[in-house]
């Protein structure tokens, strides 16, 4: 822990694969406060048949207060800085992106809160975090809108499907091959 946290090792902590391997759970408030940087991330379909970061936030808040028996190991707001501020500093961009400020880049995720999975929750983030994820309403990518209504807009899906299936396809049929 010492060495990463000297180092500046940037750890990206991804909650779902880890608990689907069986590799453990990380000690994110030790790796934090040797001065590592952590970030959420996802492994996607290399281990995860997932690629949402949303998820990833409830996640990393569970799996931190069972590994330290402790309902304070990890808050929903940590969570989303683990997500936004974290990630930018392990790539070191925490300068340009992870945070809504004047100068940064215009990145922005935007969850309906609104709707009957959430009614009644008095803490939006806590409704974000622990309850259903909602479909995403809008993504801005440096300003520009790359998902609207949950919709990629700035490709077709299908086609990009298909393409990541027939990537996925090839790289194992080379990994069987050897």
């Amino acid at each position: 822990m010492a060495r990463l946290g000297a180092t500046g090792t940037g750890i990206a902590h991804c909650p779902s694969s880890n608990a689907r391997l069986g590799a453990g759970i990380a000690r994110v408030r030790d790796l934090l406060a040797a001065g590592s940087p952590v970030g959420l991330g996802v492994d996607g379909a290399a281990s995860n048949e997932h690629g949402g970061l949303g998820d990833e936030l409830r996640q990393a808040v569970l799996m931190a207060r069972l590994r330290d028996t402790d309902p304070t190991a990890l808050t929903a707001r940590q969570a989303l800085w683990l997500a936004t501020m974290g990630g930018a500093r392990c790539i070191g961009r925490s300068s340009e992106i992870g945070s809504v400020e004047v100068g940064k880049q215009a990145d922005l995720s935007v969850w309906r809160l609104d709707g009957l999975d959430h009614a009644g929750i008095a803490d939006p983030l806590a409704a974000l975090v622990f309850g259903r994820l909602p479909t995403l309403e809008l993504l801005l990518v440096g300003g520009r809108a790359v998902v609207e209504q949950g919709r990629l807009s700035t490709v077709d899906e299908s086609t990009v499907a298909t393409e990541l299936t027939t990537a996925s396809r090839r790289l194992q049929n080379r990994a069987a091959t050897g």
